[in-house]
């Protein structure tokens, strides 16, 4: 599968706290990789449980382990990471996600067949039991989309799911690390690669994203849906108009039916109303708001 008999290196980077349950299982699926021509750096975030038992244990010349001298969170292990990667190519994995076998292999190869081309995304899906797919990334199970991917993003066509990520480490001489002031980092970045770079999505999953309690992603959700807003309003002189208000109709709705999960109706009511402002002609925030109201007097 791989052009002219090339095997780049893939600096792998998997930040890891108190991960003991699920990260022999993640080292297994790197390991069963056909590519095989990576180096795997975990940057332990100073677990207190058997983390560093368990990987020191494994022995492979390809997995280095460090321990942060002070907790410095998933953004700034990411980055600590990455300053420590000599290869060409970075991936990402979670300590608790799983890889397909072939999921190095055909991002490579996909890489390798367009070199103008920074960055390649994967398609994958959520699970809490590996058999059993909660949700697909993707409707589409198969092919390649190879074009600039800044604007399908505002169209929701493109998961930004980190430990899909695979780019080349000369594209962090534009976009820079990751920002540790963001919550969702990840997304920045990979905007920041769109912008500037032609991107590649396999559709097909090669990604299985462990859902658990203790997911990252599950904290502070309200300043994650604030950072998206500043995000869309960073992008908008880039966008279409149309596109940039669709992408803050549908955020503000998602917004307040998170608020009325967590019934905070009155919040829920405000950013419904939010959403009926970039898109007066739609009745959705109207059908959302009288539910948001019917829940108070329930109550």
């Amino acid at each position: 599968m791989l052009n002219n008999n090339a095997f780049p290196g893939v600096s792998i980077i998997m930040p890891a706290y108190n991960r003991a349950l699920y990260i022999v299982e993640t080292i297994n699926s790197i390991h069963s990789q056909t590519y095989k021509n990576w180096e795997l750096i975990i940057m332990d975030d100073q677990s207190d449980d058997d983390t560093e038992r368990l990987v020191t244990g494994i022995k492979d010349d390809r997995i280095q382990y460090y321990k942060t001298e002070k907790r410095l969170g998933i953004t700034g292990t990411r980055n600590a990471g990455m300053e420590k990667a000599l290869n060409e190519l970075i991936a990402f994995i979670d300590s608790d996600d799983l890889w397909a076998d072939t999921k190095l292999e055909k991002q490579v190869a996909a890489l390798q067949q367009y070199p103008g081309a920074g960055f390649s995304l994967t398609g994958g899906f959520n699970f809490r039991e590996l058999a059993k797919p909660i949700d697909f990334f993707y409707k589409q199970r198969a092919g390649i989309k190879y074009d600039q991917l800044l604007i399908p993003y505002f169209r929701s066509e493109v998961s930004t799911t980190t430990s899909s990520l695979i780019f080349r480490k000369e594209c962090l001489a534009v976009t820079g690390f990751f920002n540790k002031e963001k919550i969702f980092a990840e997304v920045d970045l990979i905007l920041g690669l769109a912008m500037h770079f032609k991107g590649i999505i396999l559709y097909e999953p090669l990604l299985f994203r462990r859902l658990h309690d203790s997911n990252i992603s599950s904290a502070s959700w309200e300043k994650g849906y604030d950072e998206g807003i500043a995000l869309i309003g960073a992008y908008k002189k880039m966008l279409p108009p149309e596109l940039a208000r669709d992408a803050l109709f549908r955020l503000y709705i998602h917004y307040g039916e998170d608020h009325l999960n967590h019934k905070k109706r009155i919040r829920a009511v405000n950013k419904f109303f939010k959403a009926w402002k970039n898109k007066p002609s739609s009745i959705i925030p109207l059908k959302k708001t009288g539910k948001a109201i019917l829940s108070i007097f329930k109550n």
